[in-house]
């Protein structure tokens, strides 16, 4: 693939905490490890220490997560151009990260590291007193719940000291999505934000004296859709939660020709469901009249409802509308010859007038080109290239992936909605942000696993409510387990496959609460 790095500007300016974690998993799976990062971050922020503070005396406050081990990998850099002193808060035993623990091992061989609690807080004043300088390298953007005494004392104390405070990525104590303080926070004379600025920071008295600590994950990297979009999106399961606590989805599809389609939209919505732990789901599959029968018989786990005829007509609508749902997965099987394009924007103005997510696939794709109005920000649309010149009049068959990701982000920034321009390189997009999600084979151009990918992204719209995040996660992990796939059977599988990979590949995303 070409140079990207155009396409960085829709990529995430600032970072929630969310968008941070899913940056580092990304970054971990395409082979941009913790320890990397870690060294890398401890290499320029001793760079940036040299320049500043070369001979001052330095006390590095670092705690037992992975933050300390960036406040770690600056001291022993610090320690040929700096009078390096280190604390670390708490206790070195109950350190459980890795790289953390890896670089307390390595400094601790060369100088002495001197654990920081409530039983000789009266210690800690004293270091401060010894410094010019404090490097504030204790809590992480992941901290929850209250800071323990020890915490708050340390910080305390480092405010009243009056000396130098940078602080590394953010302040210790503050939220770094919102910039409130946890009881108390450090008050920093500056900050080094690791990779991009925290939301927290946003129009604070920091925004001016904060710089940018390269991690070495490179700008594009962000283009590129993981396994940290996939965690990011992912609700833990409360034990008290019902079938519709994680969203209700509606599969409308279906004809005499291709009866299979919606059957097997709605097995992905509920075995995507199933594998986040949120019960089954629940999921309806409306189909024309013809075929409703045979396909209630193909899976007692179907919630199957009729169409009083093959054609969805305004009655029809009346009685989708009634249906209990939050996402309506619109397209699976469809022939144009069952919806007229007016019937198509009668029901997508129904839904978006319900604040529901639409995920517009297949046919229901040519039923809207002509009144592409109703699309918005609640709509999903999954076209092909072949579909992408039925709805735009655009061919990027034979178009370079530049042209692609321009006329992607074009339409969708022009309509507000979230375009899946499906291929080997899927493109996702909502006019403001871009992924690029990369298959490895083409096992999956097969018939029946673009309708899985309906159905995946639907599960995922209809437990989040997230129209682009929703779309990235599915398409990532649909990719994902078609890779997985073909070291198992080559070229030689089946929608059916697909689905049943599902729960497997999900499994390790499961969390209880």
């Amino acid at each position: 693939m070409q140079s990207l790095k155009e396409f960085t500007i829709y990529t995430k300016k600032t970072l929630s905490t969310t968008d941070a974690y899913s940056i580092l998993e990304n970054g971990n799976a395409m082979g941009f490890g913790e320890q990397l990062m870690v060294e890398n971050a401890g290499f320029e922020i001793a760079s940036g220490l040299r320049h500043r503070h070369k001979g001052d005396r330095m006390l590095f406050v670092v705690g037992t997560g992975g933050k300390g081990a960036i406040g770690l990998a600056a001291a022993r850099r610090m320690l040929n151009y700096a009078d390096v002193e280190v604390a670390l808060v708490g206790n070195h035993n109950d350190i459980t990260n890795r790289t953390t623990r890896f670089n307390y091992r390595i400094l601790g061989d060369i100088v002495d590291i001197h654990d920081i609690n409530m039983d000789n807080i009266d210690e800690f004043p004293k270091m401060l007193k010894r410094s010019e300088d404090v490097i504030d390298s204790i809590a992480g953007i992941g901290i929850r719940g209250r800071l323990s005494s020890t915490l708050y004392h340390i910080i305390e104390s480092m405010n009243e000291s009056k000396k130098y405070i940078i602080s590394i990525d953010m302040p210790s104590g503050m939220n770094a999505d919102t910039g409130i303080a946890n009881r108390v926070s450090v008050k920093a004379d500056s900050v080094l934000a690791i990779h991009k600025l925290k939301n927290g920071l946003l129009n604070s008295h920091y925004s001016g004296s904060t710089a940018i600590i390269d991690i070495g994950i490179p700008p594009t990297l962000e283009l590129f859709a993981g396994p940290g979009d996939v965690k990011s999106i992912t609700r833990p399961k409360f034990i008290g939660s019902n079938k519709h606590a994680n969203g209700n989805v509606l599969i409308l599809g279906g004809s005499k020709e291709y009866h299979g389609a919606p059957i097997l939209s709605s097995f992905a919505a509920n075995a995507t469901m199933a594998a986040l732990r949120s019960n089954s789901g629940y999921v309806h599959t409306i189909v024309p009249g013809s075929i409703a029968g045979d396909v209630s018989r193909m899976s007692p786990s179907m919630i199957v409802r009729s169409l009083p005829g093959d054609v969805i007509d305004a009655d029809a609508i009346k009685a989708i509308g009634m249906l209990r749902h939050n996402v309506l997965a619109f397209g699976p099987g469809l022939l144009q010859k069952s919806i007229s394009n007016k019937s198509a924007a009668s029901l997508l103005s129904m839904e978006k007038n319900k604040g529901n997510i639409v995920v517009i696939d297949a046919s229901a794709i040519k039923g809207i080109a002509l009144y592409k109005s109703y699309i918005g920000r609640n709509s999903i649309i999954t076209p092909h290239e072949g579909e992408f010149k039925t709805l735009t009049g655009i061919d990027l068959a034979k178009a370079s992936m530049d042209r692609k990701l321009h006329s992607a982000i074009e339409f969708a920034d022009t309509y507000g909605c979230t375009l899946v321009l499906k291929g080997n390189e899927t493109i996702i997009t909502n006019g403001k942000t871009l992924k690029i999600n990369k298959s490895l084979t083409p096992a999956l151009a097969t018939m029946g696993t673009g309708d899985v990918l309906t159905g995946m992204i639907a599960s995922y719209a209809g437990m989040s409510m997230k129209p682009f995040e929703s779309a990235v996660a599915a398409v990532y992990m649909h990719s994902k387990i078609g890779d997985m796939l073909f070291e198992k059977k080559g070229l030689h599988i089946t929608a059916q496959d697909v689905i049943d990979m599902i729960p497997e590949q999900l499994k390790g995303f499961d969390s209880i609460m």
